[in-house]
């Protein structure tokens, strides 16, 4: 598979020019991760933006009590590590393989390029971005929902099934 045309395959990539897509893909690496291996780490600073090629990625967060949520479970062609990179905070959870994954990262220098002014091929990206972020702010929403309407139910929030090294 060649990364470039991937690229121009994400939800929000009809802005993106054929020299956009080869110049992410060229500041992008590509690498297999075993399952269980962890990219962001809850409490730190994400250091690349992620893009899942292949595989599956949970998205877990732990409580002050010690138990751990999966939050959400991504897909190939879905960005993660974007929040904590965009905000300059610690992530808010933490990213792990379910099983196999073959991930493009863009390591933290490369996504600040796509941040300068009159960057046209960073505010073609951020397109891209923008509509990943919309489809994680709509699960949020979905989720907010089901849990408002299990307390006013009765029903308990479902137990944790998420392990990090």
């Amino acid at each position: 598979m060649l990364l470039r045309n991937y690229l121009r395959t994400l939800p929000g990539a009809e802005l993106l020019t054929e020299l956009d897509a080869e110049h992410l893909a060229a500041a992008m690496r590509v690498e297999d991760h075993p399952a269980g291996h962890v990219f962001v780490y809850q409490d730190k600073l994400a250091r690349d933006l992620h893009l899942i090629l292949e595989g599956e990625v949970r998205v877990c967060h732990y409580g002050p009590t010690g138990r751990t949520h999966t939050l959400k479970t991504l897909q190939a062609g879905e960005f993660f590590g974007l929040l904590s990179l965009s905000d300059g905070k610690p992530a808010v959870a933490s990213c792990m393989s379910v099983g196999p994954v073959k991930v493009a990262s863009l390591p933290f220098s490369a996504y600040m390029l796509l941040y300068q002014p009159h960057s046209d091929i960073g505010c073609r990206f951020q397109y891209v971005l923008a509509a990943q972020l919309a489809r994680d702010l709509r699960h949020r929403h979905d989720m907010l929902r089901e849990l408002l309407a299990g307390i006013y139910a009765g029903r308990a929030p479902s137990a944790p099934d998420c392990q990090l090294e």
